[in-house]
C-alpha cells in the first residue's frame, strides 16, 4: 500500500480575515472536511449590506467534526499554519487551535455536533446580557438583512424557533425582550432611512409578538414571579477574542455554540456525548 504523500503547501494565510476564512473552507471542502464559520465573520457571511456589516475582526473561530480531527490539521498544514501541539493535547477532543505566524493570530476549531444558520446566530447575539459595540452591530446587521418568518429558508429569522426557546428560559426570554427594545435607539447611529426604520419596527413588533404571546408553563411562570431576584445570567471569560459556553439545553434543534460575555444561564452550548 503506498505511503500517503506528504501535505502539499497551499501559500500562506492571508491578512484579510474574510477572505483568508473563505480559503480556508474552500480547502477543506476540497478534502471533504467539513468546516463552518461562527462568530462575527459568520454573521458577515449571512449578510446582504457588506458595507453596513463590516466590523474589525480579531481571529477566526470554526466549528468542525472530531472525527475529522486529523483531516482538519491536514487542511491546516496545508495552509501555511502550525498546529499548536500541547493545546491540541490537553483540548483536542474539544477543540483545536493553529497558529497563524504570518499575521500574529491563530484559528480555533471547535469539534463536533452543530447547528449554526442566520436564526443560531441571532440567538447567540440575542442572549448577551452586556453586549459590546461588536456584539449589537452583529445583532442589529441580521435583523436588518433578514425577514421574520417561522421556518428555516434562507434569509428568514424563525420567530417561533426563538419563541420555543424563550418559553422554556425565562432568562432567555428577559434579555431578548429587552435587547429587541434597545433595537430602535440605534437608528441614528446606523443612519437609518425612514423606509428602513418602518420596516425593522414591523419585524420587531412581530417577533416580540410571538415571544410573548408563545405559551408558558408553570415553571416558567413561577421563575417570571421572582424576576431578577434570582440571578439569570453568568460571567463568561474570555476564550480567542469571543466568549464561549459549552452546553446547550432547552432548544428543540441546539445550536452547540453560544459567544457570550454574559448569558442568560440556561441557554448555553451543548457537550455532545
Amino acid at each position: 500500500m503506498p505511503k500517503e504523500s506528504m501535505p502539499r503547501e497551499l501559500g500562506t494565510p492571508l491578512k484579510d480575515m474574510p477572505e483568508e476564512a473563505r480559503r480556508i473552507s474552500d480547502h477543506a471542502r476540497s478534502l471533504k472536511v467539513q468546516l463552518r464559520l461562527m462568530g462575527g465573520l459568520a454573521v458577515r457571511v449571512h449578510c446582504t449590506s457588506l458595507d453596513f456589516c463590516e466590523r474589525p475582526y480579531s481571529d477566526i473561530d470554526l466549528m468542525g467534526l472530531g472525527a475529522q480531527a486529523a483531516g482538519i490539521e491536514r487542511a491546516f498544514v496545508n495552509l501555511g499554519y502550525t498546529s499548536d501541539k500541547e493545546f491540541n493535547a490537553l483540548h483536542g477532543g474539544q477543540r483545536l487551535k493553529f497558529e497563524d505566524h504570518v499575521n500574529n493570530r491563530h484559528v480555533e476549531v471547535f469539534l463536533d455536533k452543530f447547528r449554526m444558520d442566520q436564526t443560531d446566530l441571532f440567538v447567540t447575539k440575542i442572549q448577551i446580557v452586556k453586549m459590546d459595540e461588536k456584539d449589537f452591530h452583529d445583532l442589529f446587521s441580521l435583523f436588518r438583512d433578514h425577514k421574520i418568518g417561522v421556518d428555516d429558508r434562507e434569509g428568514v429569522i424563525n420567530a417561533r424557533y426563538i419563541a420555543q426557546l424563550c418559553a422554556h428560559d425565562w432568562g432567555l426570554y428577559h434579555t431578548a425582550l429587552r435587547n429587541l427594545d434597545r433595537i430602535p435607539g440605534f437608528y441614528d447611529f446606523f443612519k437609518l432611512d425612514g423606509a428602513e426604520r418602518e420596516s425593522m419596527n414591523r419585524r420587531l413588533w412581530i417577533l416580540k409578538l410571538m415571544i410573548i404571546e408563545e405559551p408558558k408553563g408553570p415553571i416558567w411562570k413561577a421563575r417570571d414571579r421572582l424576576g431578577e431576584r434570582l440571578p439569570y445570567y453568568e460571567e463568561v471569560e474570555q476564550v480567542g477574542g469571543e466568549a464561549l459556553l459549552i452546553d446547550a439545553r432547552h432548544a428543540p434543534n441546539p445550536s452547540p455554540f453560544s459567544l457570550l460575555h454574559a448569558t442568560s444561564s440556561s441557554l448555553r452550548v451543548r457537550s455532545e456525548p
